[in-house]
């Protein structure tokens, strides 16, 4: 029997981008539904299984319960409601592409049973947020850089931290930025800019910036020596770079915090490092 649809989605999630699954998670959609079926999101509760039509990517094996969730004969996505406008619902957490059909949506109340109730996080996830709250006081200046940020939900975070501050963000794919911008946008954060770039080649002026941020990202890069010595040129005199590197978790090449601050050192950089729950955490400065 085939199903009816009820709505569609829209959002700047695709094949291509898609694979970066986990990061979704904080990515916001809009659910634009008409009719009768606009009342099954209420206020009255904090999350809801959406079923939407399937991903057409295809994880590999080691992640094979992705596969069962999102790419089978249907989707199935625990989303947290954000509001209405119009026939469009926001959300955030829904795993469907651009355009794809939605079929049912049902609250999911256990969430809404447990007061301080929060959208389970994996363990890697969970410790990037600690180390975001233990660096974000640290950061300073008028000009804020996030290298590889992904969907933009840190730079968001940055940016509501700091209204004083424009904080810029950058990444490789133009769908990636185009989301950052959308999820921006219905955060009502308007002090962000978003770049698709290469942290190789970064687009901007000597000595622009007072602070730069990477967090969980250069161990994704095959050469952090020419990345870090693009950074160091974009950073002012007195600048910062904070890095944040999961020690057991890595691509190719495992580093450890001595590691890291080698790396740094060779790249001319003044360094203090130290470690917390399994992460190297660096901050670097200018000789």
């Amino acid at each position: 029997m085939d199903l009816l649809s009820i709505g569609k989605v829209h959002n700047h999630a695709s094949e291509e981008n898609m694979e970066i699954l986990p990061l979704w998670k904080q990515a916001i959609s809009g659910i634009e539904i008409a009719g009768a079926e606009d009342a099954l999101f209420t206020e009255e509760h904090s999350h809801y299984i959406v079923i939407h039509d399937p991903l057409k990517i295809k994880f590999p094996e080691s992640r094979e319960e992705l596969n069962r969730r999102f790419c089978a004969g249907m989707g199935a996505s625990v989303v947290s409601y954000i509001r209405k406008e119009g026939s469009m619902h926001y959300v955030r957490g829904l795993m469907a592409e651009n355009g794809a059909s939605v079929y049912s949506i049902l609250p999911y109340t256990s969430f809404d049973r447990i007061e301080d109730a929060r959208f389970p996080l994996s363990n890697m996830e969970s410790r990037k947020m600690k180390a975001f709250s233990d660096i974000l006081p640290m950061l300073h200046g008028k000009n804020i850089l996030d290298v590889g940020c992904g969907l933009g939900t840190l730079t968001i975070k940055i940016a509501s931290a700091k209204p004083d501050a424009l904080v810029h963000g950058i990444d490789l794919l133009d769908s990636v930025i185009e989301q950052c911008r959308f999820n921006a946008g219905i955060e009502g954060v308007t002090n962000t800019n978003f770049v698709a770039a290469s942290a190789y080649e970064l687009p901007f002026e000597e000595r622009y910036f007072d602070a730069v941020t990477c967090f969980f990202m250069l161990h994704h890069l095959n050469d952090i020596p020419r990345a870090l010595k693009d950074i160091k040129r974009i950073l002012k005199p007195g600048g910062e770079v904070f890095a944040v590197e999961p020690i057991d978790h890595f691509h190719d090449v495992q580093r450890d915090t001595e590691d890291w601050k080698k790396l740094f050192l060779e790249a001319g950089y003044v360094v203090e490092v130290w470690e917390k729950e399994k992460v190297s955490y660096i901050r670097a400065g200018l000789k």
